[in-house]
């Protein structure tokens, strides 16, 4: 470090020693100007500048004087013993009762009365020197963490504003006594607010909702105002600029103070998008159904024209009995009559089955009613009994005595049992005919649900494909969609039941459903 001038012992080079310290506002540029100015004004061969802390003393700085000059050594360091010793002089820094630090002197001789007072005075100045560079120093650290703090604030405000815009969610604030609702940027764009306008009354707000969602929205709002609760709505707007109609889900918290809430915060999300997404995906879950169940029916393309031509031949048959009993010499009128009573009888039968036929194919909303469980079954297996003729599959059925009813779509659990009926002919296609086996069975589980089970004799599914199997577009068979059992499985969920596999013993596949009775 430079070294700096003995300098002569007079007023003048102590008041330009004081401005020179008074005008460092850096601590650490003004410790060891400190000490060195110890050495020069006060003719002391060594000065330490100490901080007692946590029971040790640390030199802050050091000055030495060699006779001809003074230059600083070591700083920030704990002090030894022998760096303690042979003070002959210490003063400490004391400023509005705050202890800075003590200034240790060493002489060769203890100085004079004249030479006590002028470092006592320089010591005076030093701390007070030395308060005020703190305080600056520690203002300057102030300002710089509040900068800190702003840019951060900034920062958290515009990622804030761009992660509500990104996800479409606005938040608000709600004042309950003073009914203001202050809304954010997103929040204003998703309910088209004027351009400046950022807070509502709860009047407007209510004014925004859909004329068909105000009346509940409102009723739910407050409810849970009144119990200071978590208000939780889904509801459509019209926005204030144009009239589009959106999808937003809106959650709000109580703000509680002292027992009591004065405000709600809360967030709005745009789900319109998600909306339209679900309804595009139940119309092609809709399409799909009713694709897997023209697949199935023409799987049993066969079985149901058999079905259809039986009543067609009796139909055919018992009309031409007709002509012969009318064509006697003396009609026989009462068997003409019933053979057109018959005639009537399996033209309705046949009527039933194309009226079947088409609920199957077409595409309709599904309605729940009060089904008989067990008629629903016959009817299934009606469809497909010359089929399972043909394959030669033996049908062993077992439904209870008295009839069970449930409460679902008759289309769409005639597509769910039909669908396992013929997977099941399928999956004996590989065995011997003595031993194709398909049982079908319906039983109470208890007083609230019943379990159907469809089981076949086949080769079985092997236990890699298990977890799979009413997975979309996963199949096992080679000309398979791989969407069947993925849409029984959504048919059944949506009837509050649930569609299982598991290995039939000894041999083959047992899939089973259970769905909630109804009286």
């Amino acid at each position: 470090m430079p070294s700096d001038p003995r300098p002569s012992d007079d007023d003048d080079a102590l008041l330009h020693t004081l401005c020179d310290l008074s005008a460092l506002l850096d601590p650490i540029l003004l410790q060891p100007a400190i000490t060195r100015a110890m050495c020069r004004l006060g003719a002391a061969r060594r000065c330490l500048l100490l901080r007692h802390e946590a029971g040790l003393a640390l030199i802050q700085a050091e000055a030495r004087y060699d006779g001809l000059h003074v230059c600083n050594s070591q700083r920030y360091c704990i002090a030894q013993p022998a760096d303690l010793q042979g003070a002959k002089l210490t003063l400490a820094l004391n400023h509005r009762g705050q202890v800075l630090g003590e200034l240790l002197l060493y002489y060769d001789d203890a100085p004079g009365a004249a030479m006590l007072r002028r470092v006592q005075h320089l010591a005076a100045h030093a701390a007070v020197a030395l308060s005020n560079a703190t305080e600056h120093a520690r203002a300057l650290l102030e300002k710089e963490q509040l900068l800190v703090a702003e840019r951060e604030l900034r920062t958290s405000q515009e990622l804030l504003k761009q992660g509500e815009r990104f996800n479409h969610t606005g938040s608000m604030r709600y004042l309950v006594r003073e009914d203001l609702m202050f809304c954010s940027d997103e929040l204003c764009r998703i309910y088209g607010l004027p351009p400046g306008r950022k807070c509502i009354t709860y009047d407007e707000f209510a004014a925004i909702m859909h004329p068909d969602d105000r009346q509940e929205v409102i009723e739910t709002v407050n409810a849970a105002v009144a119990m200071g609760g978590t208000i939780r709505v889904e509801h459509r707007i019209c926005r204030q600029d144009t009239g589009e109609v959106r999808y937003l889900s809106g959650i709000g918290k109580p703000v509680w103070m002292d027992g009591t809430f004065t405000e709600y915060m809360g967030t709005a999300t745009d789900i319109t998008v998600r909306r339209q997404a679900e309804y595009a995906i139940r119309a092609a879950q809709v399409d799909m159904e009713r694709v897997a169940r023209a697949n199935t029916v023409g799987q049993l393309t066969a079985s149901i024209a058999h079905e259809i031509n039986q009543p067609l031949m009796s139909i055919v048959s018992n009309a031409g009995a007709s002509l012969r009993w009318l064509n006697r010499p003396q009609p026989d009128l009462e068997h003409a009559r019933a053979s057109l009573r018959d005639i009537i009888s399996e033209g309705q039968r046949a009527g039933g089955i194309i009226s079947s036929l088409q609920n199957l194919t077409r595409n309709r909303s599904p309605q729940f009613e009060r089904l008989n469980l067990h008629a629903l079954i016959r009817h299934t297996l009606m469809l497909s009994r010359s089929e399972l003729e043909q394959r030669e599959v033996t049908l062993a059925l077992s439904l209870g005595p008295a009839d069970v009813h449930v409460l679902g779509d008759t289309v769409q659990l005639q597509q769910v049992l039909l669908n396992l009926v013929v997977n099941a002919i399928d999956a004996m296609a590989a065995v011997p005919e003595n031993a194709r086996t398909l049982a079908i069975s319906a039983s109470c589980c208890n007083e609230e649900r019943v379990e159907v089970q469809v089981r076949d004799s086949g080769e079985g599914i092997c236990a890699e494909a298990m977890p799979r199997i009413f997975d979309a577009f996963y199949t096992t068979k080679e000309n398979g969609m791989g969407m069947g059992l993925a849409i029984c499985r959504s048919i059944i969920e949506t009837h509050r039941g649930r569609l299982r596999v598991a290995a039939a013993v000894p041999q083959g596949s047992v899939f089973s459903f259970d769905l909630p009775r109804v009286p």
